[in-house]
């Protein structure tokens, strides 16, 4: 009996985390329950159980002359929890903020999510009138950016591989890189440098540096990176490289990790 119920609430949580997911992208933050069913692949029925419970906890806001759902107020009680009780965040905090200070730039976090993804968990802005501005949460996939290149430099080559092979390419922009040897030769550059490099290969006129953050165990653990317009006449990406470097070396030392066997 006890392995039956087990086996019953299993899947209704998934389509749960579905749906919250569903709803803390951008583009579906005011979503019908149409569009929520389709999107999360979750039956219609089912769908509309767990969102009227989802409802009844202010987890999700149903707006009745929209007839949409979005998130709801408690989940900013969650969050609030959950950035508290982070230890790691609030120990990179402040070098966020001196590293944007240094360079005029923004500075974020990236955290490895779901095997295929990086999340943004941290950012500090500068206080400029004109400057890239990121959202927290928002997704990219391994493949793509400064961000992905740096997080698969440094992994195992053939489980490196293996995620290329199963994430392949999209073309964000005409300068994403879609082709496997140049992407490949792009990671051994990374390894070599210590930072990875974009030029507009994820958002027009956005280019980013990014370094890794280590474990004890030599793995990455997060990506810290600054990012800025490509327009900008006094952007200096070595410059931002090797104080995107200098920054996640002391993160790693302060969080207790160390470089992997030839990474210095």
């Amino acid at each position: 009996m006890e392995m039956k119920k087990e086996r019953s609430e299993v899947p209704a949580l998934e389509a749960t985390i579905k749906i919250l997911e569903y709803l803390s992208r951008y583009h579906n933050r005011e979503s019908s329950l149409a569009d929520i069913s389709k999107g999360a692949d979750i039956n219609k029925s089912t769908c509309h159980r767990i969102l009227k419970v989802l409802e009844h906890h202010n987890y999700v806001f149903y707006n009745e002359d929209k007839k949409q759902y979005s998130l709801g107020s408690y989940l900013v009680v969650l969050g609030a929890r959950a950035t508290e009780f982070i230890d790691y965040l609030d120990i990179c905090k402040p070098h966020l903020v001196e590293l944007s200070k240094e360079t005029q730039q923004t500075v974020v976090l990236l955290e490895p999510i779901a095997n295929d993804k990086l999340m943004y968990v941290a950012k500090e802005e500068p206080s400029l009138p004109v400057r890239v501005t990121v959202s927290i949460g928002q997704r990219f996939p391994l493949t793509s950016a400064s961000f992905g290149k740096c997080y698969l430099a440094f992994m195992d080559e053939s489980k490196a591989d293996e995620i290329i092979r199963k994430s392949g390419f999209k073309p964000f922009t005409s300068k994403t890189i879609t082709n496997v040897e140049e992407f490949k030769q792009e990671l051994k550059n990374v390894k070599k440098k210590g930072y990875a490099e974009s030029y507009e290969e994820h958002t027009p006129g956005v280019c980013g540096v990014a370094a890794p953050i280590f474990n004890l165990n030599g793995e990455v653990k997060l990506v810290l990176s600054c990012v800025y317009l490509s327009n900008e006449p006094d952007a200096d990406a070595s410059f931002y490289g090797e104080k995107v470097l200098e920054v996640s070396r002391a993160i790693t030392k302060v969080l207790g990790g160390r470089p992997p066997i030839g990474v210095s």
